[in-house]
C-alpha cells in the first residue's frame, strides 16, 4: 500500500459571545481545539495572529485561548472577533484517497472558562472550565466544510458563542514528515507503544509505481526506463492526486462565489467568476507529464 501525505486547513472564527443568563459576573475566556482521529497517523499545527495574552487570543498545548472578556450584564453581546487556523497532515492511503478523508473523525472541542478573581488571570492556564461543547465536522474532499453555527453552553452557563468553521484539502504528496502510528491492542486490552514512521523510508518510485516496486541496480552514466506497467500506474496516480485537488479548490471557489452574491461588500474583492474547468486542465496536465518523460527518454538515449 502506498501512503500519501494529505493537508488540510480548518479555519476557525470565534465571532459574538451572548451572555442568555450567566449566574455570575466575571471574566470569561473561550478555548478552542481541533480533535482527529486517532486511528489515523496525523500531526496538527495551530496557529493565530497574536501570541497568548489578556486582549488576544493565541496558542497553548495545541489549544487556541481566546482573550478574556467581562461579563456584567443579562443579555449583554460581546464581540470576541478571534480567528485561528488548525493545520493537519494525514498519512492516508494512496489507493483510496477520497474516502480515505472522508472517513476521518474531525472534532471541534470549545470550553468555556470563567473566574471572578481578577488576580488568578495572571496565570491563564489555571481559569477553571465550567462548561464545554464538542462539533463533528462532516469533511467533505470535494466541496470541503463551511458552516456557521450558534454554540449553545449548558443550562447552568447558559450563554452562546456564534462560530465559522471552513475547511479544505491544500495539499497531496510524498509523505514529508514522520507520523506516529497508534500500536494495535493486545489481548489484555493494552495498547502497544506508538511507533513513528520515517518520510525517508517512502522513496518516490515507491509512491507512484507502487509499494513493491523495487529499482534494479544500473551502472554510472547508464538509464533505466520503467516498465510500460509501472509508467501506466503513475499516470493513473498523479491524474487521481491532480483530480482531487483540482475538485477541491472547484469546490472552494464555488463557496466563495456563492458568498459573494450574499454578502455585496465581498463583491469587491477580485475574484475570477468561471469555475476551474477540471477536466480541461487535468488533460493539459497529464499531456505534459508525458512530453517531460519523452523529453528525459530522447536526450538520454
Amino acid at each position: 500500500m502506498s501512503e500519501v501525505q494529505g493537508t488540510l486547513e480548518f479555519s476557525v472564527e470565534l465571532h459574538k459571545f451572548h451572555n442568555v443568563d450567566l449566574f455570575q459576573r466575571g471574566f470569561y475566556q473561550i478555548r478552542a481545539a481541533l480533535k482527529v482521529s486517532p486511528r489515523v497517523p496525523h500531526r496538527l499545527n495551530v496557529t493565530t495572529n497574536d501570541n497568548c495574552s489578556f486582549n488576544s487570543a493565541g496558542v497553548y498545548e495545541g489549544s487556541v485561548f481566546s482573550r478574556i472578556f467581562q461579563i456584567l450584564y443579562r443579555n449583554e453581546e460581546i464581540a470576541v472577533n478571534d480567528c485561528m487556523i488548525f493545520k493537519v497532515h494525514l498519512l492516508l492511503d494512496g489507493e483510496r484517497l477520497e474516502e480515505a478523508l472522508s472517513e476521518v473523525d474531525f472534532q471541534l472541542k470549545l470550553d468555556l472558562h470563567f473566574t471572578d478573581n481578577e488576580q488568578q488571570l495572571a496565570e491563564i492556564v489555571t481559569v477553571p472550565l465550567i462548561s464545554s461543547r464538542t462539533l463533528r465536522l462532516h469533511f467533505h474532499p470535494r466541496r470541503g466544510l463551511h458552516h456557521h453555527v450558534p454554540v449553545m453552553f449548558d443550562y447552568f452557563h447558559l450563554s452562546v458563542i456564534s462560530v465559522s468553521v471552513h475547511a479544505s484539502l491544500v495539499a497531496l504528496h510524498q509523505p514529508l514528515i514522520s507520523f506516529a502510528r497508534t500500536g494495535k491492542g493486545s489481548w489484555l486490552g493494552k495498547g502497544s507503544p506508538e511507533s513513528v514512521s520515517d518520510p525517508s523510508a517512502v522513496s518516490v518510485e515507491n509512491l507512484v509505481f507502487g509499494a513493491g516496486y523495487c529499482k534494479p541496480v544500473i551502472s554510472e552514466g547508464s538509464f533505466y526506463v520503467p516498465s510500460e506497467n509501472c509508467l501506466q500506474r503513475a499516470h493513473t496516480w498523479h491524474r487521481r492526486l491532480c483530480r482531487l485537488l483540482l475538485a477541491a479548490h472547484r469546490g472552494l471557489h464555488a463557496y466563495c462565489i456563492s458568498l459573494r452574491q450574499e454578502i455585496p461588500q465581498l463583491q469587491l474583492v477580485p475574484l475570477e467568476s468561471e469555475l476551474l474547468p477540471v477536466e480541461e486542465i487535468l488533460n493539459q496536465l497529464s499531456i505534459e507529464l508525458q512530453v517531460s518523460l519523452w523529453r528525459k527518454k530522447t536526450f538520454t538515449f
